[in-house]
């Protein structure tokens, strides 16, 4: 199973927050075995505690936003999909403000952060959540289900709307050395149609060719990682938000047209039927209903991942 794993020595990067646009300092600190990884508010009276866990889910709309007791932590995803891709169970992220850096939109400067930092493994050992039954969630024509398997595998499949982008699909298994060197270069991506409608939401107003994946009418304005870039980084998000369970998965996770909506809907799903002093087996069976409420109109199928 091998054992807990959190970073060597304290490290930081300062960068803005992709929806907020607010200058942001993160600072990732070592942290003892069974703590989990949780975020601090270093710019609030008493520097407020937000844990990454199913049940702080506040908001998933164009990013995974956690919150508790009127404190909030946006965009978490890309951090949590490089702690998840590097196997760190345990860490304190402390931050300056409401929203952690997004860097260049991917999760590669957070790995090269947290390699940086060295990682130190606890005497303790590590657990995973161990699928055994099937549970599929559907919304419309999107969908997502975790089916048995021994690994960690991820089929993921959209559809963009857009002509250079009509469709992708990605099929892959989840190791450490696929993560750093297929997924977490992939950055975030939004369409230039979509940019007024965002701003008057107060979303994106971070965004920018430096740390987005920007796609006109035509194609993308800045040149791509990867010729599949945009489906690989709905592969980084799923990753980010599984990891909110705190725990690795040994499942296939089968996306089609998902998105944080659904990918939070299978956490909390996963989360109900887990008792907390079990570590190495989850039995999951379909829902009777979705673990929280429909947004009033959620977000379209080709809506950027932003």
């Amino acid at each position: 199973m091998g054992r807990q794993k959190t970073i060597a020595s304290a490290i930081g990067c300062f960068g803005v927050g992709l929806h907020t646009g607010r200058e942001v300092a993160m600072t990732l600190l070592p942290s003892p075995p069974n703590s989990g990884i949780v975020f601090r508010r270093m710019d609030l009276p008493d520097t407020p505690v937000v844990e990454a866990c199913p049940e702080n889910i506040l908001d998933v709309h164009y990013a995974t936003t956690l919150g508790k007791g009127g404190v909030e932590v946006k965009t978490v995803e890309h951090l949590l999909a490089a702690l998840a891709g590097l196997g760190i169970d345990n860490l304190i992220v402390e931050i300056s403000g409401p929203e952690v850096p997004v860097m260049d939109g991917s999760a590669a400067p957070f790995v090269d952060l947290l390699l940086q930092a060295g990682i130190r493994r606890h005497y303790v050992p590590k657990t995973y959540i161990r699928v055994t039954r099937p549970l599929a969630i559907e919304m419309g024509d999107r969908s997502i289900q975790i089916l048995p398997s021994k690994r960690f595998r991820i089929h993921y499949t959209m559809c963009f709307n857009h002509p250079c982008f009509p469709e992708q699909s990605i099929q892959l298994q989840v190791s450490r050395r696929s993560f750093i060197r297929e997924i977490a270069p992939s950055r975030t991506y939004g369409f230039l149609r979509d940019v007024e409608y965002l701003w008057g939401r107060g979303l994106a107003l971070g965004g920018s060719l430096e740390n987005a994946v920007v796609i006109g009418e035509e194609g993308p304005l800045n040149d791509l990682r990867f010729e599949d870039e945009l489906i690989r980084h709905k592969v980084l998000d799923l990753i980010g938000d599984l990891y909110l369970l705190g725990r690795s998965l040994q499942g296939t996770v089968v996306a089609n047209g998902a998105g944080h909506l659904l990918h939070t809907a299978l956490v909390k799903e996963i989360q109900r039927h887990l008792h907390l002093d079990q570590v190495s087996r989850c039995v999951v069976t379909a829902p009777e209903s979705l673990p929280f409420p429909l947004p009033a109109s959620p977000e379209p199928l080709g809506s950027p991942a932003l």
